[in-house]
């Protein structure tokens, strides 16, 4: 990373627990930009969720989905409350729009176990756990909500009953993504050109 580097985060807290969990988050992110140096990190909270709809009306407002995409990366704490819901009974949920506009194909997760500190498994080999965790962002609430036209990516026939179809997509993963930025802490993952 070249010196003097500076990060915009775009963050939306969202709500319930999203807004508890998100100042500590942060403050952890601050630590971690102080004790090792060499970058900064500008952060500018950006309304949304069922809160910010309870409230307004809209809850993804188009300026916050402008500015996250004018961000670096998107720092997303938990969206959505049970009892509130639009007119027709479905839940809020921004971060499904989130998810179409920015092509999100998954979400990285990396575990690591850190020396000192204690671990979440009593077995001795999670003492050197790292891996990255991939999952899918492919749902059937995610599916139903993408139109054909955006889609990168098709189902392929299933081998026979009860077995998974193929999963072919229109872009190479590998070249298709920004993940070393826009990874963990539940941040969003956009493709490149």
């Amino acid at each position: 990373m070249p010196q003097n580097s500076s990060f915009r985060i775009a963050v939306m807290p969202g709500d319930g627990i999203g807004t508890e969990i998100m100042p500590p988050c942060l403050e952890i992110l601050r630590r971690v930009q102080d004790q090792i140096g060499g970058f900064g990190l500008d952060f500018e909270e950006l309304p949304a969720g069922a809160d910010h709809y309870r409230e307004t009306g809209t809850a993804l407002p188009e300026d916050s989905l402008r500015r996250a995409g004018e961000a670096d990366a998107v720092l997303l704490g938990a969206m959505g409350l049970p009892s509130v819901r639009y007119p027709d009974g479905r839940e809020i949920a921004p971060q499904l729009d989130l998810r179409e506009t920015f092509e999100l194909f998954a979400g990285l997760r990396p575990v690591r176990s850190l020396p000192g500190l204690p671990g979440p498994l009593a077995d001795t080999r999670a003492q050197d756990l790292d891996f990255v965790l991939i999952r899918a962002a492919k749902s059937p609430s995610v599916d139903s909500r993408i139109s054909t036209k955006s889609r990168s990516w098709a189902r392929g026939s299933a081998r026979g009953p009860g077995r998974p179809g193929r999963l072919r997509t229109g872009r190479n993963p590998a070249k298709s993504s920004k993940v070393s930025r826009k990874s963990s802490c539940g941040a969003i993952s956009r493709p490149s050109g």
